[in-house]
């Protein structure tokens, strides 16, 4: 998502950061590093992008949601006003191979997306939490925020 959704992250971001303070339950940091994407002019201006993403999850020790690493890919469609909806499906492992996916989605204008678990092998089978992500900072292909949600860090 590096340089076509640079001017609209670097709003976005700088409003999240005022938001960081407030955020409800937080669990820990993640960063994320763009390692792919496609996009196709739409028409009138807008864009549809097709992404990938190496990410990491880190949270408190202890946590099982501590030290996860994976992939991440979805779509993004970029509007003629600059704003974005994203919607995705990630995958990543703990240092023990055990794997959890999670959906994440981002409504057009929203400050904070949304994620979804979805399960996984080992630990991870029954993990169905929801919770909120809040991206902080962009840095060239690296983003790097903030997650948490109710239930979510344990």
């Amino acid at each position: 998502m590096k340089i076509y959704l640079l001017p609209v992250l670097l709003g976005t971001l700088l409003a999240c950061n005022a938001m960081a303070k407030d955020a409800v339950d937080p669990c820990g940091e993640y960063t994320s590093v763009d390692i792919g994407e496609t996009t196709v002019d739409m028409g009138n201006r807008t864009r549809f992008m097709h992404f990938r993403s190496s990410t990491q999850m880190n949270a408190t020790e202890g946590s099982k949601y501590h030290q996860l690493t994976g992939q991440c890919t979805g779509g993004a469609l970029i509007y003629p006003d600059g704003s974005v909806e994203a919607n995705g499906l990630c995958a990543v492992a703990d240092l023990d191979g055990d794997v959890l996916s999670y959906a994440f989605t981002q409504g057009r204008r929203d400050k904070e997306g949304k994620f979804a678990r979805k399960g996984g092998t080992g630990k991870f089978a029954q993990s169905r939490e929801t919770g909120w992500y809040m991206p902080l900072q962009l840095n060239g292909d690296i983003t790097t925020g903030q997650w948490g949600g109710k239930g979510a860090c344990k």
